[in-house]
């Protein structure tokens, strides 16, 4: 039985603490009077997580962009990596948009189980199957087919690195939203009481990673990804151990892959600085939960793509890709 979920596409007053801003303020905005030291760490672990993909630009850019400079997108994922027989799949995929001259940012949780086609395949699929088929460039295409836009970077993270973070930083406080429980990935039992929580590593991934008990599905469960960001950010910013900001570091860079170069990081410090008051969009694609073939999707709306689309095209100062009639001109 198909079941349609209309989510609103929210506007809120909050400060943009996403998983690639606190990477960002974890390593270029911790107090500098550890000075050469902690610049040297620093360039050693973006070294390390550097990653560049086989490609030059997107298919969908006529130019070249630069981050810092001109309007851009960067996709962050998530990966399952603990699976043994495969490569594992994107767990959760955030796609953000941020325009330097303007100050427009406007982020986007992709369901991990939404319908669309995946090019290295040549078939329709959940769009976290891409990672399994092609990693993060397949990824990234099936985004970009999705919407017909450009993703310019890239940020990967995975769940041992989520943990690790968490950890490293003394654990989370989360504000639980209501009971339930979920398996942890060591097999044993976690259970959630509704309101304020401190969580570890263990507790913290199976926060993020319940979905069954959630009345909102996968749209629950994207905004406890937020939450637990958001307290990451917070914890990761109250940082004054050099101890705790060496670990934490190591913890990103042995984890996290992207395309963003050091200097891209810290010109992205002033952006973030600048913004991080300001009204952000939260968008959210509306949908319908069905089953093909016996196998679960989210099939979104054609018209929520186009207003996704609409909406990501005016902060990335390109034209859309809409018709007249208001249906995309590649389906």
């Amino acid at each position: 039985m198909e079941q349609t979920r209309l989510i609103k596409k929210k506007k809120k007053r909050k400060k943009l603490k996403i998983f690639v801003f606190f990477i960002i303020l974890l390593l270029v905005g911790a107090p500098l009077t550890y000075g050469g030291y902690l610049f040297f760490t620093i360039k050693n672990a973006a070294g390390k997580s550097y990653t560049e993909l086989e490609r030059e630009k997107s298919e969908y850019r006529i130019e070249d962009v630069k981050l810092g400079k001109d309007p851009v997108s960067i996709l962050l994922i998530g990966v399952e990596d603990y699976l043994e027989d495969g490569p594992g799949r994107s767990d959760a995929l955030l796609l953000v948009t941020l325009n330097p001259e303007t100050k427009e940012v406007a982020t986007l949780s992709i369901p991990r189980d939404t319908r669309t086609y995946i090019k290295t395949e040549g078939k329709k699929d959940k769009i976290n199957h891409a990672y399994a088929f092609g990693g993060v460039q397949a990824t990234i295409q099936a985004v970009e087919d999705l919407f017909e836009l450009p993703v310019d970077y890239y940020v990967e993270t995975n769940i041992k690195g989520f943990q690790d973070i968490v950890n490293e930083l003394g654990g989370i406080t989360v504000d639980v939203p209501f009971d339930f429980k979920q398996v942890g990935m060591d097999g044993n039992m976690i259970y959630f009481n509704q309101g304020e929580a401190k969580l570890n590593g263990r507790e913290a991934l199976a926060f993020v990673q319940m979905r069954k008990e959630d009345p909102r599905g996968d749209f629950g469960r994207q905004e406890r990804q937020q939450i637990a960001l958001r307290a990451i950010a917070d914890k990761a910013l109250s940082i004054s151990s050099l101890a705790k900001i060496d670990n934490a570091i190591d913890a990103v860079s042995d984890s996290t892959k992207t395309n963003i170069s050091l200097n891209e990081l810290l010109g992205l410090r002033n952006f973030y600085n600048e913004i991080k008051n300001q009204e952000i969009n939260i968008l959210q694609l509306e949908g319908e939960d069905t089953r093909i073939n016996d196998v679960y999707y989210f099939v979104p709306h054609t018209e929520s793509i186009n207003e996704v689309r609409n909406k990501l095209s005016q902060i990335l100062e390109i034209e859309d890709n809409i018709d007249n009639t208001g249906e995309s001109i590649n389906e």
